[in-house]
């Protein structure tokens, strides 16, 4: 395992990942949670997941994306034959086909840093925005303009006219709007309304992340507390990896959320280049893009700009917090999630045995205990911290 990280940061510390893809593959050279992250989002077969990464040898957007859009295309092709050409009714069988369809087409995506990967972003959302209407009536497209950027979400509300609560919830750094979106079908009967939206910095933002960026989810929180479905006294905030991030610092900034879920947050140790050992070159390169830097050295001054500790922002978090992770994060450690345990006074940690970054391997468990303390938590009246 050792000698494995020490190959990765070599290969990203010299630039050489793709000369040694070409000899080892892709895998060995993607973060540890790609394959479950994946077949998580698709209800892919794991083994044949798999199977196809060790087949790859290249990141190269003609190798890459070409790989990965052809086995899309063709559940896509799958779909539309078992949907009548989206005419007809949409069977278990067709919408299994498209998810599978919008996943192969979102790991083509990742990270989303290249021609190629961005218009495999465009064919995932254009799928995904035509599969919602034939399983969600409920859910619909919403652009808003917030600091200058175009902030694409969905938004979903309960049928009826009364104001309900509202969750916002927003992914990480390569993580797009459909793999947050799909698992959320499975919630349609809980009395919340969700908007959800992807993090500043990535894919369809023009401007990089950066502090300011507070500023973008600040305004998309007061457009919802004015819209007449959303009750502003109960609003709340759901991030997911570096979207916990977010989630964690509008709990300390905004007065109108009433509680968050943070789950697999970096949050101040997480910042430092010592937690840097073993993290592939793709990532690293993802971050400079996100963040706008130009280098290491810079990339690691705007991370530690971040840092929810150094802004003494971890003690201003006075709503209730629920904390989710794997007690054996080994993307960005789980320290940051107990740090905030130690910070705020109303924090419930839940760490997942033997698991990894997210609590990956219990996917489903969390999301069922995450709705379901949101729900409790938005149900009763909004309680002012002593």
């Amino acid at each position: 395992m050792i000698a494995e990280e020490i190959l990765v940061t070599m290969c990203t510390l010299t630039g050489t990942t793709e000369r040694a893809a070409a000899r080892l593959g892709v895998r060995r050279f993607l973060p540890r949670l790609f394959t479950l992250r994946y077949a998580n989002m698709g209800g892919l077969d794991a083994t044949t997941f798999s199977r196809q990464l060790e087949e790859l040898k290249s990141f190269e957007d003609s190798r890459w994306c070409g790989y990965w859009n052809a086995i899309a295309a063709s559940y896509e092709e799958k779909a539309e034959k078992e949907a009548g050409g989206g005419e007809g009714q949409l069977t278990r069988e067709a919408m299994d086909l498209y998810i599978k369809a919008i996943t192969y087409y979102t790991v083509s995506a990742f990270p989303g840093t290249s021609p190629g990967r961005l218009e495999a972003y465009r064919k995932a959302r254009e799928l995904f925005e035509r599969l919602v209407p034939m399983v969600d009536e409920h859910m619909e497209k919403v652009v808003l303009e917030a600091e200058g950027e175009r902030v694409e979400g969905m938004v979903r509300f309960p049928p009826g006219e009364e104001r309900v609560p509202l969750v916002i919830i927003t992914n990480g750094l390569e993580g797009t709007l459909q793999e947050i979106a799909l698992p959320l079908l499975g919630y349609r009967d809980a009395p919340l309304g969700v908007f959800l939206m992807e993090m500043p910095g990535t894919y369809s933002y023009r401007k990089p992340m950066s502090g300011e960026s507070e500023r973008i989810y600040a305004q998309v929180i007061d457009r919802f507390a004015a819209h007449p479905r959303v009750d502003a006294e109960r609003m709340a905030m759901v991030g997911v990896s570096f979207g916990g991030y977010w989630a964690a610092r509008m709990a300390a900034v905004s007065p109108r959320l009433a509680c968050a879920v943070v789950c697999g947050a970096p949050l101040h140790r997480a910042f430092g280049m010592s937690n840097f050992l073993g993290t592939p070159e793709i990532i690293v390169e993802v971050l400079k893009k996100v963040t706008g830097a130009g280098s290491l050295a810079e990339m690691g001054e705007r991370l530690r700009a971040l840092s929810l500790e150094g802004n003494d922002l971890l003690r201003r978090i006075r709503i209730p917090v629920l904390v989710i992770n794997g007690d054996r994060d080994t993307l960005l450690g789980s320290e940051d999630s107990i740090l905030l345990c130690t910070r705020a006074p109303r924090v419930l940690l839940k760490l997942y045995e033997n698991d990894d970054h997210c609590a990956m391997g219990h996917y489903r468990e969390w999301l069922d205990f995450s709705f379901e303390w949101l729900v409790e938590r938005l149900a009763a009246p909004r309680v002012p911290a002593r």
